[in-house]
Parts: C-alpha cells; sequence; structure tokens
C-alpha cells in the first residue's frame, strides 16, 4: 500500500484534492488507520486516479465524473462524451466573439479595457482569540497550494480539529510572485499529543478588532477588496493594527471556476486616538 503522499506523488495530484475525492466518494484510500488516521491506497486505484485526472482535464464536473466511473454501459458513456463535445464547442464560439472583440480593440474599434470595480460591503467586529498552525516560508506564489495541502496534513497527523478555512498573510512590501513571503494559518483545537511539527507552529492569536469585506471571483481583481477596506478605515477614522490577510472560503479545492472563488479579506484595526 501506499501513503496518501507518495500516491499523490505517483498520480501527480495533490494530496488536499485526493481528500477531496475521498470526501465526494470518487476515489476512497483502501485504508484508513484507525490510530492516526493515515490514509493508504493500493496499485489498482492509479488507474482511476489518472481517469479522474484525465476527465477532469475534459472539463467533467465531479457529479459527472462520478456518473462516469459508475458506467459500464459503452453507449451511455458515448452520449455523456457527446453532451460535454457540444458544450465545448459552444464555448469555442464564445471565444471567438472575445477574440473579436480583442481584435477590435486592436484596432480601435471599441473603447480600452478597463477593470471594473465591484461593491464591497466593509463588516467590522472583534475577532475572538484563536489558536492556529502556521507556516511562514519563501515561495513562488504558484505553489501556495502546495503548502496549504502539507498544512492540511500536518494538521491530520496530529488530530487537531479544523475550525475554518486556510489564510494567507503576504509579508512582502511588493509583490514578488517567484519569491513570495507568505504565512499560512490554520484555525485548530489542539491536542496534547501533538508531534512531528518541525517547520509548523503552534501560536494564539489575539483578540482583534477586524474590518472585512468578501470579495467574490479569481485572484486578479481582489486587490479591489483591500482597496475599498482601506478607504474605508481612512474614513472612518481608523488605523491597521497587524497585517492584512486572505482566508479562502472557497477556492481551488472547490469543483468551481475561479469566477466562483469566495475570498475573505481581512484587516486588524483600531481606532485612531484623537
Amino acid at each position: 500500500m501506499y501513503t496518501i503522499s507518495r500516491f499523490s506523488q505517483l498520480c501527480k495530484m495533490s494530496t488536499r484534492m485526493l481528500r477531496h475525492y475521498d470526501k465526494e466518494q470518487l476515489l476512497n484510500p483502501i485504508h484508513v488507520d484507525a490510530s492516526n488516521g493515515y490514509r493508504y491506497y493500493e496499485k489498482s486505484q492509479l488507474e482511476t486516479a489518472l481517469r479522474i485526472k484525465k476527465l477532469r482535464e475534459y472539463t467533467f464536473s465531479l457529479p459527472e465524473i462520478r456518473t462516469i466511473l459508475q458506467t459500464t454501459d459503452e453507449e451511455s458513456l458515448n452520449q455523456l462524451m457527446n453532451s460535454k463535445i457540444q458544450e465545448l464547442s459552444s464555448g469555442m464560439s464564445q471565444y471567438k466573439e472575445i477574440i473579436l472583440e480583442m481584435q477590435g480593440i486592436i484596432e480601435q474599434k471599441t473603447v480600452v479595457i478597463h477593470g471594473e470595480s465591484s461593491s464591497y460591503d466593509v463588516l467590522f467586529g472583534m475577532r475572538n482569540e484563536i489558536t492556529v498552525i502556521s507556516r511562514r516560508l519563501q515561495s513562488n506564489i504558484a505553489e501556495m497550494d502546495k503548502y496549504v495541502d502539507s498544512l492540511f496534513e500536518i494538521a491530520s497527523k496530529n488530530h487537531f480539529r479544523l475550525l475554518g478555512a486556510p489564510s494567507a498573510i503576504f509579508w512582502d512590501e511588493e509583490f514578488t510572485p517567484d519569491n513570495c513571503d507568505i504565512e499560512l494559518m490554520i484555525p485548530i483545537i489542539q491536542r496534547q499529543d501533538q508531534h512531528d511539527l518541525k517547520k509548523y507552529e503552534i501560536k494564539q492569536l489575539p483578540s482583534k478588532l477586524v474590518a472585512s469585506t468578501l470579495h467574490i471571483g479569481g485572484y486578479d481583481y481582489i486587490g479591489y477588496a483591500h482597496m475599498a477596506l482601506e478607504e474605508w478605515i481612512a474614513v472612518n477614522g481608523y488605523s491597521l493594527d497587524g497585517p492584512p490577510y486572505e482566508t479562502y472560503l472557497k477556492s481551488l479545492e472547490c469543483d468551481c471556476t475561479p469566477e466562483e472563488y469566495v475570498t475573505q479579506v481581512c484587516f486588524p484595526i483600531i481606532k485612531k486616538s484623537k
């Protein structure tokens, strides 16, 4: 049998995705050790993992993949494939329209593209004291998801009860995508029999007054959420009382497009003295 870490290397799939596929009843581990929660897979499951990966490349949703994996009738499978081909063909038509629009911009037949700022509702209140497992590291931003996976894995090994979604603090003054100074955190309830922490830290975050807003969509335009909070705290007489952080309520591990991502942007704040 193979550990989840080794199996993820064999099928080139993150451990977080493997746990997600287990939750969705697509690819369950062959054995889960009752004493430590470790997950194990066997050689025959590699074919299923690779089939899921290929079907995801074909843009099938997880419910569709579940149906395909349970289908033994070739005619039914062909119908599902034909339906997806039609869906992709329709998408190609939409891309052709986008290409024509972009060509129009180049030819100055239409207005130049402008980034659109969404309307952000700002909430503020006290964040209770929380315990988090965290890791601060220098990494390419493209590899951040891998380190979030490792944070989930170490929490699982230590039997920590998770209390929320992962968060990230970006400590760099300037955005350097190939070498970001990132601190990743997950709120937990800590057990006393912890082990194997090494590069990880258990820390207490004190109660704080926090202003926050929700950003719906991909990360390209998340700067507008930060700007909305900065404007709000300036207008209302507050200042920052710690580094801003982002909490990924709905992100890559969900079966959704980037347009459906949900990120909570939080600014610890303090009232300015008069």
